[in-house]
C-alpha cells in the first residue's frame, strides 16, 4: 500500500481526506473507553513522515514508540510500555472500525473470564455485507470466522499470549516446527474441519500459560483492514455511500 500510494507507511494512506491511522485514532477517542494511546512503529526519520504523523495524532492523547522486529514483538512493547490493564490492542490500518463496535467489544470482553480476549467476526456477516471481499478465514467445527484485529489484554498474565504469538511468528517459515509445537493432532483436526474453536483456544492457552477466550463481533466492518488495493477500493466505496 505504501508503494502504491507513495507514502512512508500503509497506515498513512488517505481515504476520503484522512489517513488510515487518523481514522483509527478518532474511533478510539469517540468510543469513550480509552484513556490514552500508544503507537508502536513509524520511526523512520524524515520530515515528510513526521509531518504526516503530527497531523494524524494532533488532538489525541497518544505517544509513539519505535517498532520491534515483527508485529508480535511490537504488540508486547505497546502493552508493556503503559502497564495499564485492561488494554485494547488494534492495528493502524483498521480505518473502517466504528467506535460503537469498539465499545460493544469492550463491554462484552470485560465481563468474560480470561486473560486475553480476541474478537472474531462470523464470516457469514462479512460475506453478506461484502461478497467480493477476500478475507483470511479461520475454519472451525462450529463455523467460519474472520479476525477483527480487536484484542483485549485484561491483565499482565494476558501478555503471555502475545509472547506465545511472537514465538510462533518466528517459526512461520518452518511449519514443521509449528506442527511440533501445537501437536500434529491439532493440525489434522483443523485441516479436516473437526477442530472446535474451544479446543483451539484451550490448546494455545495451555502452551502460553494464560487463558485465551473469544468474543463475537457482529459488525462485518471489524473484519476489514486496509492492507490491499482491493480493501482500499472497498473502503472508498463504503465511505462514499455512507456520506
Amino acid at each position: 500500500m505504501a508503494r502504491i500510494f507513495d507514502v512512508k507507511n500503509g497506515v498513512l494512506v488517505k481515504i476520503h481526506g484522512k489517513t488510515c491511522i487518523q481514522r483509527v485514532l478518532e474511533s478510539l477517542d469517540r468510543c469513550g473507553h480509552i484513556s490514552d494511546m500508544t503507537i508502536v512503529g513509524l520511526n523512520e526519520s524524515s520530515r515528510r513522515l513526521e509531518n504526516s504523523l503530527q497531523k494524524a495524532t494532533r488532538g489525541h492523547n497518544c505517544k509513539r514508540l519505535p517498532p520491534e522486529a515483527g508485529p508480535a514483538a511490537s504488540a508486547v512493547k505497546a502493552v508493556s510500555a503503559g502497564e495499564q490493564y485492561p488494554c485494547l490492542l488494534t492495528t493502524g490500518d483498521h480505518a473502517l472500525l466504528p467506535s460503537g463496535t469498539i465499545s460493544e467489544f469492550l463491554e462484552t470482553a470485560r465481563h468474560m473470564k480470561g486473560d486475553f480476549i480476541v474478537g472474531l467476526v462470523p464470516y457469514a456477516n462479512v460475506q453478506k455485507a461484502f461478497p467480493e471481499s477476500k478475507r483470511t478465514l479461520l475454519k472451525f467445527a462450529e463455523g467460519v470466522f474472520c479476525g477483527s484485529n480487536l484484542f483485549l489484554i485484561k491483565n499482565p498474565k494476558g501478555v503471555r499470549i502475545l509472547e506465545y504469538w511472537r514465538k510462533v511468528e518466528t517459526l512461520r517459515k518452518k511449519p514443521w516446527k509449528i506442527s511440533r509445537n501445537l501437536g500434529i493432532g491439532f493440525l489434522i483436526r483443523y485441516i479436516l474441519g473437526r477442530l472446535t474453536l474451544e479446543k483451539a483456544l484451550n490448546t494455545i492457552s495451555n502452551h502460553a500459560e494464560a487463558r485465551l477466550r473469544h468474543a463475537i463481533v457482529s459488525n462485518p466492518l471489524a473484519a476489514i483492514d486496509i492492507d490491499s488495493k482491493a480493501d482500499y477500493d472497498l473502503a472508498v466505496n463504503w465511505l462514499t455511500n455512507e456520506n
